[in-house]
């Protein structure tokens, strides 16, 4: 009968982000860990003995009895362990798809409870603006975002809210408003630091966005022809602008057509146009601007709409049938006029004002509730609020 079977307390949790990275990290933690991991564990050399604070290079076999009938010779996965206290080990592996749940699916089948990560994270957390930020470092792509959400981890926006407590329990109601002000500027670049801000590119058929769309990912990822209506569906692909996180997307030229399919492509186009932070208006020189350009306008809305005048290359002046009062940058897919400076506006239409070293940015649907509570109290009263919903739980890790 296998001992380790059905161990109580013994847990399982993937430390790292579920997003492809370098390196996976799991720790295994409880009365049982050393003895589970131990039994897949084969180190490349020396001992198969764990000794606390000792980093070891070696192989975990997946099936090391061959109890689920898998092939015993099986390569399994290479991992790094460290034994970091008496019950705890962490096994760091390929930060692919793969290799940590193929570990925790062995360690579970084995008698681990597997855990997840924000069970992990609140149980080793301060409070709950410490295990927020956490979570949501897990998720980040980009260093600009990650650097934000590290100045929260330590401390920033608990300290902010702390003080708009204090203003509003001694009715200091003018210097609250003014801190739950200085907060808001920052709401809506703080709840785009995880979820990507949405920038579609648009027009009437032929006018560049498919072309222009692989320029600013950097490689083709949306077919170019020179027939009208190729792009009939939304093409969206993520990447930064600037180091923030950006979800471009390509759709269908809008122009009346008798094609269901077209049709519903250009629906499509309009709906995201309608959901857009920003829109990417393009303007083929020699066609101008029409009636199409003009619908899609009053669809956007001046203000998050940059006019794109493409195919610099042929014309390096201003369409004269554009609107004189809209903005609009010259740039050529072919080659490469303008690009950075588009790329410039549109940092600078998203975020006008990035926020410095330290600033507290509130970064998701809590905090922007409880600064509406706090926004709602500061017409009078004397009132305590509930800043954190727990008192500081950190655990400390088993020595």
């Amino acid at each position: 009968m296998d001992d380790t079977k059905h161990v109580p307390h013994t847990l399982v949790t993937r430390l790292t982000s579920t997003v492809p990275a370098a390196i996976a990290v799991v720790e295994v933690d409880g009365p049982m860990a050393v003895s589970l991991v131990q039994k897949h564990w084969r180190p490349n050399f020396g001992s198969s003995e764990l000794k606390v604070d000792q980093i070891r290079y070696g192989v975990f076999r997946i099936d090391p009895e061959g109890s689920d009938h898998r092939n015993v010779d099986e390569p399994g996965e290479s991992i790094v362990v460290h034994r970091s206290g008496e019950e705890c080990v962490e096994l760091h592996c390929h930060g692919g798809a793969i290799a940590a749940e193929r570990i925790i699916h062995a360690l579970v089948h084995h008698g681990a409870a597997r855990r997840s990560s924000s069970e992990w994270i609140t149980s080793r957390s301060e409070d709950d603006f410490q295990a927020e930020a956490t979570m949501a470092l897990l998720q980040a792509t980009t260093l600009r975002t990650t650097m934000i959400l590290m100045d929260q981890w330590r401390g920033a926006l608990r300290a902010a809210v702390r003080s708009i407590e204090e203003h509003l329990h001694h009715q200091r109601f003018v210097e609250a408003k003014t801190a739950i002000a200085a907060l808001e500027q920052y709401s809506e670049l703080g709840l785009h630091l995880l979820q990507p801000w949405k920038v579609v590119l648009c027009g009437p058929p032929n006018v560049g966005k498919s072309s222009l769309l692989n320029r600013l990912l950097g490689y083709t990822r949306a077919i170019v022809h020179e027939q009208a209506g190729t792009t009939r569906d939304i093409l969206a692909e993520s990447t930064s602008i600037d180091g923030w996180p950006v979800a471009l997307v390509d759709s269908a030229g809008i122009r009346p057509t008798n094609d269901q399919v077209e049709h519903q492509g250009i629906q499509r186009a309009v709906q995201a146009i309608q959901g857009a932070d920003r829109v990417l208006l393009l303007v083929d020189p020699v066609q101008g601007w029409c009636r199409e350009h003009a619908e899609i306008l009053e669809q956007a809305g001046e203000a998050k709409t940059l006019v794109v005048q493409t195919k610099a290359d042929i014309s390096d002046r201003r369409a004269s049938s554009v609107p004189s009062h809209l903005p609009v940058t010259l740039v050529s897919n072919t080659q490469k006029i303008g690009l950075d400076l588009l790329l410039e506006r549109v940092s600078r239409s998203l975020v006008p004002a990035p926020p410095s070293q330290g600033t507290p940015v509130p970064f998701c649907s809590r905090h922007l509730q409880l600064l509406d509570h706090f926004s709602c109290s500061t017409n009078g009263g004397n009132t305590r609020f509930p800043l954190f919903r727990r008192e500081s739980t950190k655990l400390h890790r088993r020595t």
